[in-house]
């Protein structure tokens, strides 16, 4: 039994927060972000990074499909994902766009319950007036009581439709294409519309 005026441990989640694509994404120059892209989810306890994607000709709709788990502390009110750029000759990365999920948006079902998700981008780091900057597309799953692998990565699963065949979990804003719309449509019932959702940029 705790003593009294004793703060008790807050729990932390563990959650698979799946990067799956950035739409229209561009760069402070106002050219679009063509190669060395990856993201970073920040949940104020933790942060972790996709890969980097390496294609020439993305011409800002950057694709990574990759999986990571983070601790997400119990109280927090949203988790962060920004888009970077890494640049070579020992340069630092550029921080491009960036956008906020709230918690209430992720946290609503039972753990192992998939939200897909859309953000509107906002310019990245301190550049003045904020712009909007594209559209992000995420998966979020709760793993209460998954532990994080030591790498702080996980390796995301395809969905798999008719015959086997992986399908996108995600497709572009108002595509019509979302999780649940993936099984529907392996299932041949209409997909639900994807949409997309306002974030909020990242504080200086």
């Amino acid at each position: 039994m705790a003593r009294k005026g004793s703060a008790m441990p807050m729990p932390t989640m563990t959650l698979e927060v799946t990067v799956i694509s950035g739409e229209g994404v561009r760069v402070a120059s106002g050219r679009p972000l063509c190669h060395g892209a990856y993201a970073v989810v920040h949940t104020g306890a933790a942060s972790a990074t996709t890969r980097v994607d390496d294609d020439a000709d993305c011409h800002g709709f950057p694709y990574w499909s990759d999986a990571v788990r983070v601790a997400f502390p119990a109280g927090a009110p949203a988790l962060d994902v920004e888009i970077c750029r890494a640049r070579g000759g020992g340069r630092p990365a550029e921080p491009v766009a960036a956008a906020r999920v709230p918690v209430e948006d992720f946290t609503v079902g039972p753990p192992g319950h998939l939200h897909c998700l859309s953000y509107r981008l906002f310019d990245s780091g301190c550049r003045g007036v904020r712009r909007r900057n594209g559209i992000l597309n995420i998966s979020v799953k709760r793993l209460d009581g998954a532990p994080l692998p030591a790498e702080g990565k996980a390796a995301a699963a395809p969905v798999l439709g008719v015959a086997g065949k992986a399908v996108d979990v995600a497709g572009p804003s108002g595509s019509g294409v979302s999780c649940a719309g993936a099984a529907k449509a392996a299932e041949g019932k209409p997909a639900a519309p994807a949409g997309a959702v306002m974030g909020y940029p990242l504080g200086c």
